[in-house]
């Protein structure tokens, strides 16, 4: 059976008016009965009172004379009331006089009620009347009567015409609704017909029939046919819009959703849901379809932020989480959205779109990583990297600066000026200017100044910047590394005092290393000029020029007659022949002592030639300066030679043609030095009749240059040659290991090594030193011949 809210209009406004009619019949009927009713019961009251007051009042004469005879006649008389069951005449002391009906005792008439009053008890009406008599009372009647039989014949009274008078009121009331409720129902089941034929096949060019009524029905067919057009209208307006929308949709690759909020229903696109890789008919159009793909991780977030924003906590929405794909995969999609709000404030709709972002999400982590790398490289150089543009506005400034200055990479960025306002003032111009002239001129440029930490310390900085130039030439960035050089700033001050030190007992070992070559080498030259001035002094001691001193005695004594004496005189006439032998010896001792004078000569000017080139080696080294390499070795070779002489030592010069190198003249020297003096005392403790020295200068290599020194002499046994270096070694007894371990660490000084290499005892050694080739566009000052 349909319920009332199923049936048609028709049927309910039939069912209406019979509603109506009934439960108005049925409050009139219900207050008729209940009026008959206490009608009834009134009426019954006073009928049973008056046979009361009618038993009572012939019941007087009975009780006077205490007649029993009388009451019980008087008793019977109620045989012709059926109603009545039972009555009892009691006496003024409560003693049964007379009854009639059941028989009771006196106790049982205490249910009555009193005197005048009655009481209706379970289908019976009970009543008391006192028995007066000149108001004395002379007793008391009770009487039970029972009013069923009589209410009931007078309710089927009451139904039988109660029953028509409803027949007769729903007949009438169907033949009127039938007939009136037409010009209600009638334009309201056309309007309801025609809001049907619309509804089923959405065709909103449909009309209800016009209406010459001015009534509510008619002003009502009225509007609803201009709502019609106006949804006809609206409703093409949305099928074009939905065009648009189906295209931009399909067109689009991104997945767009629809949510009601007051109902809330969902709406997800194919393409929402293809983008996790399921077709349309896999995944519910429900929140809690879309919350069972969220990542558990990301859903509480993502509730949140959504909450927040329809409390209008955030101006818009749009949040970052990851979606489970079909596969079990999730992928990271971005969901942005917009809700409409009602009048009162309340959000109704809320729609917008959801992109796949699951490669942009590898991509930034593949740039995390490789940010994370670069920080871990970046934090990992010694230094402060940092980036700005052309203005020295940094942009970028690596973590270092906490450690080297005190100050965060934050509250560097923070000041625009902060690297400007935090320089040394002694050091801030020169330190701008540097930076303003690399990149005015778009090339690398090093500056060194100081700055000052957090702390208030001072610290040195090396900077080294690099600018990079636009498509237009001008410059738009420059990067560079700061590196703290405070420690190297403080141990070149160290360094410096012991470089000072060092070039002092350097120069002082160099003294004495050249003064010993001098000394032999003087040494030698001075055995010649002993030699040279022990002849002389045995000529001059053994010269015949007594005798010519003797002679002139003899020419002295005869004076007087020097002629005579030459002519006559036996000694005399020797005189002539003495002079000329004493002539001829004279001038042979003469020759002899010219050419020993002129040997001294020489060996004396060699000396001076020594010393001169001892008291230049003996300068300061450490001078950076160019040098002709060739002319170099040739100058240690000078300061040898006469040693080399004196042993038979021959000199092989192979000299390549170098360029002019920047390099310390004096300590190249001092290692040419020692290795020729080496060089000559194993060849003279070899004893070997052919010594041979051969030096060899050649280029390495394109910035490398090599000096050899080869010997013929003693050699060195193998297990020397890895000691051979060190400082107090020696092969010799009378040698101090100072030499050679002080030529290597000059080379190494340099920038350059020593090596040894010998075949074992007795053949020979070859002695290499390695020094880098630094070329310059200068030449050498001074320049010697071999």
């Amino acid at each position: 059976m349909k319920s009332l809210h199923d049936c048609s209009i028709k049927r309910k406004m039939v069912v209406m008016t019979l509603l109506i009619c009934g439960s108005v019949l049925f409050v009139a009927i219900s207050s008729l009965f209940a009026f008959q009713i206490l009608n009834f019961r009134s009426n019954y009251q006073r009928d049973t009172a008056t046979l009361a007051a009618i038993v009572a009042g012939n019941s007087t004469a009975a009780l006077a004379f205490r007649d029993a005879a009388a009451a019980s006649e008087v008793m019977s008389s109620l045989q012709a009331k059926p109603s009545i069951e039972s009555a009892y005449l009691a006496t003024a002391d409560g003693a049964i006089f007379a009854r009639y009906g059941k028989e009771v005792r006196a106790a049982a008439l205490v249910r009555y009620p009193r005197s005048g009053e009655f009481l209706f008890q379970g289908g019976r009406l009970l009543y008391t009347q006192p028995v007066v008599l000149e108001k004395k009372r002379l007793g008391t009647l009770y009487l039970s009567s029972d009013y069923g039989p009589t209410l009931r014949e007078l309710l089927e009274i009451y139904v039988l015409v109660i029953l028509g008078i409803t027949a007769v009121s729903i007949g009438l009331a169907m033949i009127l609704s039938g007939r009136l409720q037409r010009m209600i129902v009638d334009p309201i089941l056309r309007l309801a017909e025609t809001a049907q034929a619309v509804g089923e096949r959405s065709d909103y060019s449909l009309r209800t029939a016009p209406s010459n009524r001015s009534d509510e029905l008619g002003r009502l067919a009225t509007s609803f046919n201009e709502m019609l057009e106006r949804i006809e209208d609206q409703d093409q307006a949305l099928k074009d819009s939905r065009e648009r929308f189906a295209i931009a949709i399909a067109g689009a690759n991104d997945g767009i959703w629809d949510w009601d909020l007051r109902s809330n229903q969902v709406f997800f696109s194919e393409q929402w849901k293809r983008i996790i890789g399921y077709s349309n008919d896999e995944v519910e159009n429900t929140i809690a379809g879309w919350e069972a793909l969220v990542h558990p991780d990301d859903l509480g977030p993502n509730k949140a932020l959504l909450q927040n924003y329809l409390e209008g906590r955030l101006p818009s929405y749009q949040a970052e989480f990851r979606m489970r794909e079909k596969s079990g995969r999730y992928r990271w999609i971005l969901a942005r959205g917009a809700a409409i709000w009602d009048s009162d404030g309340r959000p109704g709709r809320m729609a917008g779109s959801l992109t796949d972002i699951d490669g942009r999400k590898e991509a930034e982590a593949e740039v995390q990583l490789a940010r994370e790398k670069f920080e871990t490289l970046v934090n990992s150089i010694d230094g402060i990297v940092w980036e700005s543009d052309a203005e020295t506005r940094f942009s970028y400034v690596s973590r270092q600066c906490e450690r080297i200055l005190g100050y965060s990479p934050e509250q560097w960025l923070a000041q625009p000026r902060f690297w400007q306002e935090h320089l040394h003032r002694d050091d801030a111009d020169r330190a701008i200017q540097a930076g303003r002239d690399g990149i005015a001129g778009a090339k690398p440029y090093n500056c060194e100044y100081r700055m000052v930490a957090a702390d208030g310390k001072t610290v040195w900085i090396h900077e080294s910047g690099d600018v990079c130039v636009g498509r237009f030439g001008k410059p738009t960035l420059v990067r560079g590394v700061l590196r703290d050089i405070t420690v190297q700033k403080h141990n070149a001050e160290q360094l410096d005092g012991l470089n000072m030190q060092l070039v002092e007992a350097s120069r002082q070992a160099g003294m004495a290393d050249v003064a010993t070559g001098v000394l032999h080498n003087v040494g030698n030259v001075l055995n010649s000029v002993n030699v040279s001035t022990t002849l002389i002094h045995d000529k001059l001691h053994e010269s015949e020029v007594v005798s010519l001193v003797r002679l002139g005695e003899l020419v002295r004594q005869h004076e007087g007659d020097l002629p005579a004496f030459l002519r006559d005189d036996p000694k005399g006439k020797l005189v002539p022949k003495f002079l000329v032998q004493l002539g001829e010896q004279i001038a042979r001792e003469h020759q002899l002592l010219s050419s020993e004078v002129q040997h001294l000569t020489r060996n004396v000017s060699h000396i001076k030639d020594i010393v001169a080139t001892q008291q230049n080696y003996a300068r300061v080294s450490g001078f950076i300066e160019p040098v002709a390499v060739s002319s170099l070795v040739d100058e240690a070779l000078l300061l040898n030679r006469n040693s080399f002489s004196r042993h038979g030592v021959r000199v092989i010069r192979e000299f390549s043609d170098l360029p002019t190198t920047m390099t310390d003249k004096h300590k190249i020297l001092q290692i040419l030095v020692n290795l020729l003096q080496n060089a000559k005392q194993a060849m003279a403790d070899s004893e070997r009749g052919d010594k041979q020295l051969r030096l060899q200068i050649a280029q390495s290599g394109p910035l490398q240059f090599t000096i050899r020194v080869t010997d013929n002499g003693i050699g060195i046994p193998a297990e020397n040659l890895t000691r051979i270096f060190a400082h107090g070694f020696s092969t010799r007894k009378s040698g101090h290991g100072f030499g050679l371990h002080s030529a290597a660490n000059a080379a190494n000084e340099m920038g350059g090594q020593l090596r040894v290499h010998s075949a074992g005892s007795g053949t020979g050694a070859t002695f290499t030193l390695e020094l880098p080739l630094v070329l310059c566009d200068k030449q050498p000052k001074d320049k010697y011949e071999p």
